[in-house]
This record gives structure tokens, sequence and C-alpha cells, in this order.
């Protein structure tokens, strides 16, 4: 069972790449053929644009759409995109490298971040139902719920690092610091690395609470929280023990699918803040229309999307012996 469900993970990364082959050409102007014309417009040999499509996107424009289709593949396989339009001669593969720490770092510190804030309030605003952390959270957890990052990340910027100037506006570090291992540089990405988290946690923090809360109302009613009451356990080991990991067990697919999500960075808070990560890289491939980078950057991403799901799958079943792979899938 384990084996069909990593077989069918393959064939849906298959799928992708091969759509993304595809589309790429169905595209108006085909990116590959314009590329060769505009070089031959600009004065360059027939060979030598060929020769430079062929590195760029990977395949020879010479040969059928199969042997073109093998060859991405293949290239895929080994982690081989082409080089990068928009930064000549960089392959695709070393710019993903270069800005996947930066939203690692950032997207996955806001998830944590966001996920334990939720998690831990929204059990308490729901073991105390109508109290007045209850009355006072859940609707601001709602309106922030609704208010896109990049709108919370606009006031973020104008007011902390325009207005009253506490914070870095934009970069990952400071221009004055060369990167290294020192205390200075450390707490250069740190400050750059406040607004930008910050951004990710308000915008994201009030989806947890209510599905926590949500969550654990359900599990209060169920008969083994009566059960353990009755016995007279205390309440505050009811809400450690019993209460928090069974509520908690609903919101793990959720958590495991935004860990997939997370290598897709975001695309305009890392704009706003002029941020090197995987959503500025996306940003970038598409107003610049570099397609090869647009290439690299949807196959990571569904990749890891992908994968989280296929984890998700497997570790819901360990951790809830009632449910089924058949049930998970």
């Amino acid at each position: 069972m384990i084996w069909r469900r990593v077989g069918l993970a393959l064939v849906m990364i298959w799928m992708t790449v091969t759509a993304t082959f595809f589309i790429v050409r169905l595209m108006p102007g085909n990116p590959a053929t314009f590329e060769l014309h505009v070089l031959l417009k600009r004065g360059v040999s027939y060979n030598m644009a060929l020769q430079h499509v062929k590195t760029l996107y990977g395949i020879n424009l010479h040969q059928s759409l199969l042997v073109q289709y093998l060859q991405y593949v293949g290239n895929a396989l080994h982690g081989n995109f082409g080089d990068s339009i928009l930064y000549p001669d960089i392959p695709v593969i070393h710019l993903i490298g270069k800005a996947l720490p930066w939203t690692v770092f950032t997207v996955g510190t806001a998830l944590l971040t966001s996920f334990l804030i939720g998690v831990s309030l929204g059990t308490v605003a729901a073991y105390r139902r109508h109290g007045w952390l209850d009355r006072l959270l859940t609707p601001l957890a709602a309106i922030l719920n609704g208010v896109p990052n990049y709108l919370t990340g606009t006031i973020l910027l104008f007011v902390f690092g325009v207005v009253l100037g506490w914070l870095p506006q934009n970069g990952p570090y400071s221009a004055a610091i060369t990167p290294n291992v020192s205390l200075a540089f450390l707490i250069s990405v740190l400050r750059h690395a406040i607004l930008p988290i910050g951004a990710y946690v308000i915008s994201q923090w009030g989806s947890w609470f209510l599905l926590m809360k949500s969550s654990t109302v359900s599990t209060l009613g169920t008969e083994f929280i009566v059960g353990a009451r009755s016995y007279g356990i205390a309440s505050s080991v009811v809400m450690r023990e019993y209460v928090a990991p069974n509520s908690m067990l609903p919101l793990f697919t959720n958590l495991v699918l935004s860990i997939g999500f997370m290598f897709g960075g975001s695309v305009f808070v890392e704009t706003i803040f002029s941020y090197p990560g995987i959503g500025y890289l996306f940003s970038s491939s598409v107003s610049g229309r570099d397609y090869p980078l647009m290439q690299g950057l949807f196959a990571v991403l569904t990749v890891a999307v992908i994968i989280s799901n296929l984890v998700a799958d497997l570790l819901y079943v360990k951790l809830d012996p009632r449910i089924s792979l058949e049930d998970a899938a």
C-alpha cells in the first residue's frame, strides 16, 4: 500500500514535468524559437544561436518533439533546467539553490511561529469558551485571517521602516556587511528578516487559531474527555494530555502541506521587501519572461508539495491508528 502511494506521487511529478514542457511550447511564439529568432536578428550566427538556445532550455530545436521531451525529462532528473535568461550563464538550479535558504528561513520561521501561537491560543480559547480571551481573540483572528500578507507587509514596511525607521526596508542583510560567520552579519540578517516574518505571522496565526479552536470544541464533546473529567483528572492535565493532542490531528495535514508550499515562497512579500527568496525569483522570472527559470521553480514547488502530501498521508496513519492509507488517500 505504501509503494502504491509512492508510485502515485512519482506519476504526479512526471505529469507535472510533462505538462510544464508542453505548456511552455504551446505558449504564443514558443519561447525557445522566439529566443532563437531574437539572436539571429542580433547578427548571431545560426549555429551559435542554436547552441545558445540549447544551453538555455536544455533541448535541441533540430530534433523531434519526442526527442526534445526525453532530453528535457533526462535533464530535469539531474536537476538541469538550463541557464537563466535574466542572469546569463548562471544555471537555474544554482539560482534556486541560492534563493531557497532565504525562503526556508523566513517562511519556515513564520510558519512555525504562527502555528505555535495559533494552536496555543486556540486551545485556551476553546477550553474557556465565551470568556474574555475568546471574545477578544476570535474576531481579531477572523479579521487578520482575511487580510492578505502583502497588505500587512506594506503597512509594516511603512510604519517601522519608513516612518519610525526602526528596521531595514529591504534586502536580506546590510550592503555594508560582507557575508561571513560573524555576530554582526547574524544580527543584520535577523533585523532584515523581522518585517517579512512579521507579515507572515500576522497574516497566518489567525487561520491556525480558528482551526484549532473549532477542532478543540469538537474534541471537548467526545466521550473519552467526559470520562476523563468524571474520573477527577485535573483540568490542566485533561487539556494538555487529552484535548490538545487529539485536537491537533486535523491540523497536521494542513501543517505538512504548508511546509510543501513554503518552497514556493511568497511572491508579494518577498517582492515588497526585495528579499532574495523563491517568491522573488518567481516574480522576476514572470516579469522578465525567463522561461527556464520558471520551469525550474515550478518543478521545485511541485515536487515539494507532492512529497509533503505523501509524507502527511504516511505519518497521519502512524499518528492516528484509526486511519488507514485508503482513508488518507
